[in-house]
């Protein structure tokens, strides 16, 4: 674990139930970064961390951090409520990344991926332990967030575990619209998963639709399909029994 600057040297005690977040830059070691955009990349996250906690009423210097490297790991100390990690941060966070982005080279754009959960931790000299933990890391790591990330072209992916998503987004329906949010359903090394994602700004999930149909079709029996139904989304009706 690296020590960042101001951290504090309490941690949570075995076994305390706190909100737990990671935070990883989307494709850091991409082929057109090059260490000094790494760096600098680095300091803009921390930058944007920093300001959307204290922007959301966390408290940011009292929270145990741990650094990644390309992200970090917060745990907010027990006792702080856990619902501005879903509103207001998700949007302060997006906001404040749409500012560096503003005035960043194409290859310092950034877009983040983050995860959030609520459960007990365990810590010793080197660090914090816990299957909470482990949960967290593998939502943050889940190909479909990463997918949808990278689909959206959003600033941020959040995905919050299924028992945050149910005690904070379904109850508490004035902090942001369930509908925003998305089931993320999948297996990450041992850990099967059971999330829901929120990307803050981008297009709400709609209805599940057919393939994107382009150019002629062979319709059933070998037909091409009227140019009106080209280009449009379209399930084909299966062959014939």
């Amino acid at each position: 674990m690296i020590k960042l600057p101001g951290m504090p040297a309490a941690r949570p005690a075995g076994g305390q139930v706190c909100t737990l977040l990671a935070f990883d830059i989307h494709e850091f070691t991409r082929p057109d970064r090059d260490e000094a955009i790494r760096i600098h990349l680095h300091k803009a996250l921390y930058d944007v961390l920093t300001d959307a906690f204290g922007g959301s009423g966390l408290p940011w210097s009292r929270c145990h951090r741990e650094d990644r490297g390309d992200g970090a790991l917060v745990i907010l100390p027990p006792g702080i409520p856990a619902q501005p990690v879903i509103d207001p941060l998700p949007e302060r966070l997006r906001g404040l990344i749409r500012r560096h982005n503003r005035v960043a080279c194409d290859a310092a754009q950034m877009q983040l991926r983050a995860a959030a959960h609520i459960g007990p931790v365990y810590g010793d000299a080197y660090g914090m332990i816990s299957d909470d933990l482990n949960l967290l890391f593998r939502m943050l790591d889940a190909a479909p967030l990463r997918r949808a990330l990278a689909g959206s072209g959003a600033e941020l992916a959040l995905a919050v575990s299924g028992y945050m998503h149910d005690s904070l987004v379904v109850r508490h329906r004035t902090l942001v619209d369930p509908a925003l949010f998305r089931p993320m359903k999948t297996q990450v090394k041992r850990t099967r998963i059971s999330a829901w994602m929120y990307l803050p700004g981008a297009e709400p999930p709609g209805p599940a639709a057919g393939p994107t149909v382009s150019g002629p079709v062979p319709a059933p029996g070998g037909l091409i399909l009227p140019a009106r139904h080209r280009g449009t989304r379209t399930a084909l009706p299966g062959p014939p029994p």
